[in-house]
């Protein structure tokens, strides 16, 4: 049995998903397997996961858009001890697997990685970072991307909740957090920044600001959002 089992959720990814399967083979660790779970598709992502499809790299088709769903799926056909949740527009850092078993000890119950942009804009630099810093001084236990759990706690706690596809990783976090600790992995992840690019940094930021306030009071209120394609 693989150490990873690595879910990759995939909607309408076709720009995105092989940059972040070629992530995947190119690990310094090899003890993984991925599994891509594409919903509701209507451009080719489903033909790029089937192109894909080896010994290492199975795909599960959903016929409906829903990202907790997808991930859930995945996880019921895990093999790995551990789950990494990667969304199919972020890569891997060559070191990314190896760093994470390292650094994923029994204290720590759920993990993130750092994150850098795929473009070179000093707003999504600084954007990023202000996300890597609060992540790596466990002031809030986010997701860069890549999510990290162990199975077995995944399934006890019930997974994801398939009613929720706008912070649905950090509800999960929540919950493994009465398991152990968060910990942010010294390795980073690339990830799109077409959000930024489409909605503005200033819309970006307030949208998350205002989910991080509710948060913290105990007010969220958990809604849709716009999906960027």
């Amino acid at each position: 049995m693989p150490l990873f089992s690595i879910i990759i959720p995939a909607h309408n990814e076709e720009a995105y998903l092989q940059k972040t399967i070629d992530s995947l083979r190119n690990q310094s660790l090899q003890d993984h397997e991925t599994i891509v779970v594409t919903n509701g598709c209507s451009d080719k992502t489903e033909e790029i996961a089937k192109k894909n499809v080896n010994a290492k790299v199975r795909h599960l088709s959903l016929s409906k858009p829903n990202v907790s769903v997808a991930r859930n799926a995945g996880a019921l056909n895990a093999q790995g001890e551990l789950l990494l949740f990667l969304d199919a527009d972020t890569q891997l850092a060559p070191d990314s697997l190896q760093k994470i078993k390292e650094q994923f000890t029994p204290e720590y119950s759920v993990a993130t990685t750092f994150a850098q942009p795929d473009s070179g804009k000093l707003s999504h630099r600084l954007a990023l970072g202000f996300k890597n810093g609060y992540h790596y001084l466990n002031l809030y236990q986010g997701c860069s991307g890549a999510l990290v759990c162990r199975k077995k706690d995944f399934h006890n706690l019930g997974g994801y909740n398939p009613e929720i596809i706008v912070r649905e990783h950090r509800k999960l976090a929540v919950n493994l957090l009465e398991l152990g600790k968060f910990k942010c992995i010294n390795t980073s992840v690339t990830t799109s920044m077409r959000r930024y690019q489409r909605w503005g940094l200033f819309k970006v930021t307030w949208f998350w600001t205002k989910k991080w306030v509710q948060d913290k009071s105990g007010k969220l209120k958990e809604s849709s959002y716009e999906t960027i394609r």
